[in-house]
């Protein structure tokens, strides 16, 4: 019985040992507390105390690890959203310089000239104010600030009337009310783009739009009319099969039945 308690205090005491020995940091984190039991006579060696010191270490190397693979992620996470922001800047600046149309190469543009018979006119900006003006405009256009786009875009007209970039302005302003539902106004900028612009490429956009415009006015028979000529003047065209499908999703007009005059 003497023995027993003897070998518990001994175990005790060299478990004492060992805890006072472990890093600050084993201690923090609270390592696991191996009871001892007197009744069944056991000591702990040294060797199994060593053992669990040798298995807290790895694992502490191991979360190192992983801490570190977790700090490089996260700065490949960072570095991929700086690029993405970079190259979405870089679409929409592209896709800005695609809506005034300017050309990428300056050989092919003069002034006003177009490239052939029949082409588009080339949109290029007169002044630095008037590409800003118009680029304020496109912005709040894509924001989906319809009501102050079109006024934007109104105001733009007034003050370049002779810019190369009315005929994309006029089209954007009935763009803005034909979302606005705003179908009047809409017809008026559309058709604007017909008549004083008829060589500007947002030509078939307007055509089309006033198709569309005229199928939510329920205007049937001038709505036909639009979208046929748009599938009839640019075939291969994007607006060709939008036109196309608007046209089969409305109803074919009413056969009129001719009424037989009966023999006497």
């Amino acid at each position: 019985m003497v023995f027993s308690r003897l070998s518990c205090g001994l175990a005790a005491a060299l478990l004492l040992f060992t805890g006072l020995s472990l890093p600050v940091e084993a201690r923090r984190d609270k390592a696991p507390v191996v009871s001892v039991s007197g009744n069944d006579g056991g000591n702990v060696s040294r060797s199994t105390a060593v053992d669990l010191l040798l298995q807290m270490d790895r694992l502490q190397k191991q979360i190192q690890q992983l801490r570190n693979q977790v700090e490089i992620l996260t700065h490949e996470v960072k570095r991929l959203k700086k690029r993405q922001q970079v190259v979405l800047g870089d679409i929409d600046r592209r896709v800005s310089v695609l809506e005034r149309g300017v050309a990428t190469s300056p050989k092919s543009v003069t002034g006003n000239s177009t490239a052939s018979a029949g082409a588009a006119t080339v949109a290029v900006p007169g002044s630095a104010n008037e590409s800003k003006d118009y680029d304020t405009a496109f912005n709040l256009l894509k924001q989906g600030y319809y009501s102050r786009a079109a006024k934007a875009f109104s105001g733009f007209v007034r003050r370049y009337p002779n810019s190369a970039l009315v005929s994309n302005a006029r089209y954007w302003v009935g763009e803005s009310y034909y979302v606005l539902r705003n179908f009047k106004l809409a017809l008026t900028n559309f058709r604007k783009v017909l008549d004083d612009h008829p060589k500007s490429r947002k030509v078939s956009d307007a055509l089309l739009k006033i198709g569309f415009t005229h199928y939510e006015m329920k205007n049937w028979g001038l709505a036909r009319e639009s979208l046929r000529q748009v599938v009839k003047r640019y075939p291969k065209s994007r607006n060709a099969k939008s036109a196309q499908i608007r046209l089969n999703k409305m109803k074919p007009r009413p056969k009129k039945i001719k009424s037989k005059k009966r023999r006497r």
